[in-house]
């Protein structure tokens, strides 16, 4: 085989690769933005779950202060109550974060499909897919919003599955701690969305 045969079947692979590679890239901007949409849901019914929650909390407390009187049945019953309906918001948002994270689990085989994919691709050779162009960004800022984008999610759903075994019914600020760890972040989904949305520029290139 001739030198330049060589060079045309290397670089035939090469373009075979950029193109999984692309279509890996397409298939987890889609996957991100389930993800995140999905996350979102589960994140505004536990918003829902952890306000009344406050209020159980607060209301917990005040019987507690209540002296004497705490050991009156009518309170002791209300106490009883209080803690039961907690438990049972808790509960529902331990079962949110188990969803969420079931969620993040699966966009990391993706993740690992398209790093394995570039880890493939010699990034010296200077194709416009790796470089990029006027209308490109290059193949680096995706390998980096990729694995920034997985380890926010990864993390933030960690966050909340510890946060909340943190949480105390005689403790209001534990619980007001976990309401902040679960408020939207408009930075994120911002960075995420003007991120991924350079990706859409690629559409007309997929590989079917």
């Amino acid at each position: 085989m001739s030198s330049t045969e060589s060079t045309s079947d290397q670089s035939v692979r090469e373009y075979e690769l950029e193109e999984k590679i692309l279509n890996q890239l397409l298939l987890l901007e889609n996957e991100f933005r389930s993800h995140y949409d999905f996350a979102k849901k589960e994140l505004a019914q536990q918003m829902e779950w952890i306000n009344r929650v406050l209020v159980i909390s607060q209301r917990y407390v005040h019987l507690e202060s209540s002296g004497r009187c705490r050991n009156h049945p009518k309170v002791q019953k209300a106490e009883e109550s209080l803690l039961q309906e907690m438990a049972e918001r808790i509960k529902g948002i331990k079962q949110s974060n188990c969803r969420v994270y079931t969620s993040v689990k699966e966009l990391r085989k993706s993740c690992i499909i398209f790093e394995e994919l570039c880890s493939q691709l010699d990034m010296a050779v200077e194709s416009p897919f790796i470089i990029g162009d006027a209308c490109h960004k290059p193949l680096a800022f995706f390998i980096e919003l990729v694995s920034d984008l997985f380890k926010y999610l990864h993390a933030s759903v960690l966050r909340q599955k510890y946060s909340v075994h943190l949480i105390e019914p005689s403790d209001y600020e534990s619980v007001a701690k976990y309401k902040a760890a679960i408020e939207p972040s408009e930075d994120f989904e911002e960075y995420m969305s003007v991120g991924l949305t350079y990706c859409k520029c690629f559409r007309s290139k997929r590989i079917y």
